[in-house]
C-alpha cells in the first residue's frame, strides 16, 4: 500500500508540472505576443510637417499692411452726401475718407486728442474721429527730443524718427529727435489710404507701409 501511495503522488506531481507554464515560458510568450501584435513606426513627411508647423498658406499669399479706410476720397463733409462725414488723417486736397453712415458704426467710448486741420485741438473717440486731422495728439505744446510721436509736426525739432512709425495702430510711434535724412523721395501709403512721398530714411509721419497704396489691392 505504501508503494502504491508513493507511486500515485509521483504521477500527480509530474502531471501538474508539465501542465503549468514556467515564468520563463510566460515571458517568452508575452514577448512573442508583443512582437506579433502589430507594432509599427509612423514615418512623417518632413516637408508637410514643416509647412503645417509654420502655419503658412500653401499658396504663399501674404497680406500687406493694416486695413485701410474704404470710403471715397473727400475734402469736406459736403463731398460725402447727405448724412455722411469726411474724416481721417491728412489735410491735403482729397485726403479725407467718406463715412456714409457714421451713426451705424461701433466706436470706442474713450476721448482722444487730435490736432485738427484748422490747427485747433479737439477730442473724440479714438476709433471714430468724425473729422479730418493733422495727427493724433494735442497741437501744443511741441514735443521735446526723446518723446514719442506720430508726426514730425508734433516735435520741436521738426522730426519724428524711427521704424516704429510703420503701422497705423495708436501705439505705432516714432521718437522726436534730429537726423540727417537721405535726399531721395520714396513712396509711402498713408494711414488714410493716400500716397505720399518723403525721404527713404525719414518718412516723417505714421504710415501703413512703404510703396504706393495700389500695391495692396
Amino acid at each position: 500500500m505504501l508503494i502504491l501511495a508513493l507511486f500515485s503522488f509521483a504521477c500527480t506531481t509530474s502531471v501538474q508540472s508539465s501542465s503549468s507554464p514556467t515564468s520563463d515560458g510566460k515571458a517568452d510568450d508575452d514577448a512573442d505576443s508583443a512582437d506579433s501584435g502589430g507594432s509599427f513606426v509612423v514615418e512623417q513627411d518632413d516637408g508637410d510637417a514643416g509647412a503645417e508647423g509654420d502655419g503658412g498658406d500653401s499658396s504663399g499669399a501674404t497680406s500687406q499692411g493694416p486695413d485701410l479706410p474704404k470710403g471715397a476720397s473727400c475734402s469736406t463733409h459736403a463731398d460725402c452726401g447727405e448724412g455722411g462725414i469726411c474724416e481721417g488723417v491728412g489735410c491735403g486736397e482729397g485726403e479725407g475718407r467718406c463715412v456714409e453712415d457714421p451713426a451705424g458704426r461701433m466706436c470706442t467710448r474713450d476721448l482722444v486728442a487730435y490736432c485738427g486741420c484748422d490747427g485747433k485741438e479737439f477730442k473724440t473717440s479714438g476709433s471714430c474721429p468724425g473729422d479730418r486731422f493733422e495727427y493724433r495728439g494735442p497741437c501744443e505744446p511741441k514735443l521735446a527730443d526723446g518723446e514719442p510721436c506720430q508726426d514730425s509736426r508734433q516735435c520741436a525739432s521738426g522730426q519724428c524718427l524711427g521704424e516704429g512709425l510703420e503701422g497705423c495702430a495708436p501705439m505705432s510711434q516714432g521718437t522726436c529727435g534730429t537726423a540727417d535724412c537721405t535726399a531721395d523721395l520714396a513712396p509711402y501709403c498713408s494711414c488714410n489710404g493716400n500716397d505720399f512721398q518723403s525721404s527713404g530714411s525719414c518718412p516723417g509721419r505714421q504710415y501703413a507701409y512703404r510703396g504706393p497704396c495700389e500695391a495692396a489691392e
